[in-house]
């Protein structure tokens, strides 16, 4: 398995299976600033096939002092490859590319349901729950990207 950049359309198809099957179709499984310049998608590929995605941004939070941030949205892994270590290894490729852009921390809002995996990658998360409306209870939750 492999991580590669990837074009913001190729993202929709586990977001909808995944993270959205609430909405219309794949043709509505975009995050608005998908497109922004300073945006990456990347995906875990076993072989030719997607298993993995994740989105970033770079997005300031009130939540934690810092310089320099990145955001982490729409991460959706396929249920067949689940912990099977692909979700893992593109969070490590984001890892090394945005402490090659210098970023400081990492941040996402993480569904009740991903809290373990982030926090077995090192993400350290807020106490308070929060509603998303239509996803449900999510944490907020950061990865310092200095060491």
């Amino acid at each position: 398995m492999d991580v590669r950049i990837i074009s913001s359309l190729q993202t929709r198809d586990l977001r909808f299976r995944v993270l959205w099957p609430h909405k219309e179709s794949i043709d509505h499984c975009f995050i608005d600033i998908d497109d922004r310049e300073d945006a990456f998608h990347l995906a875990t590929f076993d072989g030719d096939r997607i298993v993995s995605v994740g989105s970033f941004f770079q997005m300031p939070t009130d939540k934690i002092d810092s310089r320099s941030f990145y955001r982490l949205r729409a991460m959706a892994t396929d249920p067949e490859y689940r912990g099977k270590g692909t979700g893992r290894l593109l969070i490590e490729k984001a890892k090394q590319i945005l402490q090659e852009k210098n970023i400081d921390f990492l941040w996402c809002d993480a569904r009740v349901v991903a809290t373990g995996f982030y926090s077995s990658l090192g993400f350290q998360m807020l106490p308070e729950p929060y509603e998303i409306p239509i996803i449900g209870t999510h944490y907020f939750m950061w990865l310092p990207l200095d060491v």
